[in-house]
């Protein structure tokens, strides 16, 4: 009997994961590995925009961390935060876009593969006002040069700082790396991990781009950022009989 597929998640541990969820669904044995911590930075400036919803036509958010900060900003300043609820929001992800709509949010854009795919999204509305834009200190140019290009006008607050863990190691079983974010693909190339044998995927195009210009070869690419996609990028690169 073949021994199950282990597959490595690169991303932070979590209760009712749905990735190990979905992987563990699909006949696979999946691990979440951290490759990241995280420092939130910037809260003054990210409080004083905030306390004015007026100044802003809406706002976007591409992670789910920056997404976290968001939420707890604005349930410590409450009257601004309802006034918020009611303007335009964009999210890249599932999971982004449920947080923002656990605050009271309606996302637009969950859909979108990345953060290229958002940028074309948003540029196609007309704004008089600035838009928010919440980021890490990782975030690519891709999205605010393309609104650039349709003269939307962002205000851009830097909320957190992403670091790179300098312990990383991973399991000698692992069949299937899985990378959510072009830092991840940094981190591993850092810890001079040695991949052997084991296959790459990739949640979106973006970090697919990342592992490429590293020199990997990516097996697998998910269609949308969900886990149902994800497994089914995965399998359809290697049915689990041949893994």
């Amino acid at each position: 009997m073949s021994k199950v597929p282990t597959v490595i998640l690169l991303h932070a541990p979590r209760e009712d994961d749905p990735y190990e969820a979905a992987f563990r669904e699909a006949g696979y044995a999946p691990e979440s590995v951290p490759v990241l911590r995280f420092e939130r930075v910037g809260q003054a400036a990210l409080r004083e925009a905030l306390a004015r919803p007026g100044a802003y036509d809406g706002l976007f958010v591409t992670s789910p961390r920056a997404a976290e900060v968001l939420r707890e900003a604005l349930e410590q300043q409450t009257e601004s935060g309802a006034a918020w609820t009611d303007e335009l929001a964009f999210a890249v992800g599932p999971r982004t876009a449920e947080m923002l709509r656990e605050v009271g949010f309606a996302p637009e854009g969950e859909e979108s593969g990345g953060a290229e795919q958002l940028a074309e999204r948003i540029a196609r509305k007309s704004f008089g006002k600035p838009l928010l834009f919440l980021c890490g200190n990782r975030r690519r140019d891709a999205l605010p040069d393309r609104l650039a290009e349709q003269n939307i006008s962002l205000d851009e607050r830097c909320v957190y700082e992403t670091h790179l863990r300098n312990d990383l190691r991973l399991p000698d079983d692992a069949r299937w790396l899985v990378f959510f974010s072009p830092s991840g693909v940094e981190a591993v190339r850092r810890a001079s991990v040695d991949l052997g044998e084991v296959r790459c995927a990739a949640l979106g195009p973006t970090t697919a781009g990342a592992l490429r210009e590293a020199g990997w070869p990516v097996a697998a690419v998910a269609s949308e950022p969900t886990p149902e996609a994800l497994v089914a990028a995965v399998r359809q690169a290697a049915p689990l009989g041949e893994q």
